[in-house]
């Protein structure tokens, strides 16, 4: 059973891989000087915090290819929330990874949404038989 947002059918394979392109391409943009991801702009960032990027939307991006979509959301929006509930309480806590305001409120909503799609969406390939197991 797949879900249909806007008339267009979305499953955790189709949120991991959106989700995990937006990140791969944040992480990047957050190397170069910009107004809205970098040390002086909207999104605050450091090396640190442009690699978790880089880590999220790896994984996010190969966990269609293993059948592990849903967890993979599931656990990145865990952390996501748990960095964000820190980064409310204190962004001091979090000066290692370069934490602002607005980034607290965009954790928040990514956190969200990743943990409601990987337990709402159902995945793809629930159906298919793949070597990785065999």
């Amino acid at each position: 059973m797949q879900r249909s947002i806007a008339g267009q059918n979305v499953n955790a394979d189709t949120l991991a891989k959106i989700l995990g392109g937006i990140f791969l391409v944040v992480g990047i943009l957050g190397f170069f000087p910009n107004p809205l991801v970098s040390w002086r702009g909207v999104f605050d960032v450091n090396t640190v915090h442009n690699i978790v990027h880089l880590v999220s939307g790896g994984i996010l991006l190969a966990a269609p290819n293993y059948n592990s979509s849903g967890m993979a959301l599931r656990v990145i929006g865990i952390v996501y929330g748990i960095i964000t509930v820190i980064g409310f309480i204190s962004t001091s806590a979090l000066s290692w990874l370069a934490i602002n305001g607005p980034d607290n409120w965009l954790h928040l909503a990514l956190a969200a949404l990743m943990i409601w799609g990987g337990y709402m969406l159902p995945s793809e390939g629930t159906d298919r038989v793949t070597t990785a197991h065999m």
